[in-house]
């Protein structure tokens, strides 16, 4: 019957639906987009590497309960004067780690004949492809020990692109960077999946880690510390001794040392609040939504006032007038979060064609999507259900 009156009245019933659909249609995209994007994070930092440790500047809280807000100062997230060389070298001699790696970031551009790429600059040392184990070489050799002194660079695939074109092979070419000559002396592989993360790495270039001072005013200014433990120690027995030696240098706990699962768990939490709070917004077309089901229910109470008389007349309950218009509401909310559903799977197909984003629809997101429309039937149908059912037979049965 619920389904019978909503086809007698196609283009109400639609126009009712819309607000579920664009509701449901919004929430369930943007939630499997946050789901692509936490599979992406997931991908990104298993292909580090496996057993390794990251010193951080700045105090970050890790674990459960702790919250942005007691993060401190942010700026020390980014600061190049906490962490030092010094520290680099004694970490080195701790017992169970195999390799260790400064960090620094160098701001500027490659340049060659007029043309400009811009990409990640990293100070490194040969160490990193021991941690990292996602530097791929196409072409040529990594730095090495004795590239200290040297104005070498290893770019990226996007740095080829924009500054050879078409050129497959560019080892030998000088590039220059800040009226300095660069001799590239290798390339690294392009991503080998597409992902949201990766053009980072496509466009990632190094130098060596001595001569990245150069252009920080002679100063190390090193952002992290990549650390690779030894596979016969674990992890979490390392982090206690690396934490007690930093402290030896440092007054203050001005430094966070991370896990990969620290650093896994820090960035879906990002995700997860970033999803939460969109999907959020989102979901107040479903409030409208519910209060246009409410109307029109309300309306066709009116409007079957006479039928509600003859029902009761022949002996129809009030429980079963409720439950006849609450099923319609809840029937309307159904068909309109399906479509929602559907609609969802097209704008997902969209993003993934179109973007790196791989979006994922979930069954969760889907089972989510049925209760939210149940609820929303249930809740904003009940009122025009109990008015209905409150009517007196004799009352409706002259209503004109």
């Amino acid at each position: 019957m619920a389904l019978y009156s909503i086809w007698n009245n196609k283009a109400r019933s639609f126009l009712t639906m819309l607000g579920v659909i664009i509701g449901i249609a919004s929430v369930a995209t943007l939630m499997a987009i946050g789901e692509g994007l936490k599979q992406d994070v997931s991908k990104t930092v298993k292909d580090l590497g496996s057993n390794i440790v990251i010193v951080l500047s700045g105090d970050i809280p890790i674990g459960e309960g702790q919250g942005m807000t007691s993060m401190g100062n942010p700026a020390s997230l980014i600061s190049g004067d906490i962490l030092k060389y010094q520290d680099v070298e004694e970490i080195r001699k701790i017992e169970g780690v195999e390799a260790v790696s400064p960090m620094a970031m160098v701001p500027g551009s490659f340049k060659k004949d007029g043309k400009v790429s811009t990409p990640i600059i990293a100070g490194l040392e040969p160490s990193i492809r021991k941690i990292m184990t996602g530097f791929k070489l196409s072409r040529g050799r990594f730095i090495e020990d004795t590239d200290k002194d040297k104005n070498v660079v290893v770019v990226g695939d996007k740095v080829r692109k924009q500054l050879f074109d078409d050129r497959e092979d560019i080892l030998g070419e000088k590039i220059m960077f800040d009226k300095t000559e660069f001799e590239i002396i290798g390339q690294l592989s392009p991503p080998t999946s597409s992902s949201l993360f990766s053009s980072d790495f496509e466009t990632l270039s190094a130098i060596p880690f001595q001569q990245a001072k150069k252009f920080t005013q002679n100063q190390e200014k090193i952002l992290r510390i990549g650390i690779k433990v030894n596979d016969s120690y674990k992890v979490d027995d390392i982090v206690p001794k690396i934490k007690e030696n930093m402290l030896l240098r440092h007054p203050k706990e001005d430094f966070t040392v991370v896990t990969q699962e620290d650093l896994l768990g820090m960035l879906n939490t990002i995700v997860n609040l970033l999803t939460t709070a969109v999907a959020a917004i989102a979901s107040i077309s479903l409030i409208v939504g519910g209060i246009g089901i409410m109307n029109i229910m309300l309306v066709s109470v009116t409007e079957r006032t006479r039928e509600i008389g003859l029902r009761k007349a022949v002996g129809a309950t009030s429980g079963a007038i409720l439950w006849q218009f609450l099923i319609e509401a809840v029937a309307i909310s159904l068909l309109g979060g399906t479509i929602g559903i559907l609609f969802s799977f097209l704008g997902t197909s969209i993003v993934a064609a179109k973007t790196a984003i791989k979006p994922e629809v979930t069954l969760s997101a889907i089972l989510l999507a049925a209760g939210v429309c149940i609820g929303v039937g249930i809740i904003f149908g009940l009122a025009p259900a109990i008015r209905a059912a409150r009517k007196d037979p004799i009352e409706a049965l002259r209503y004109e």
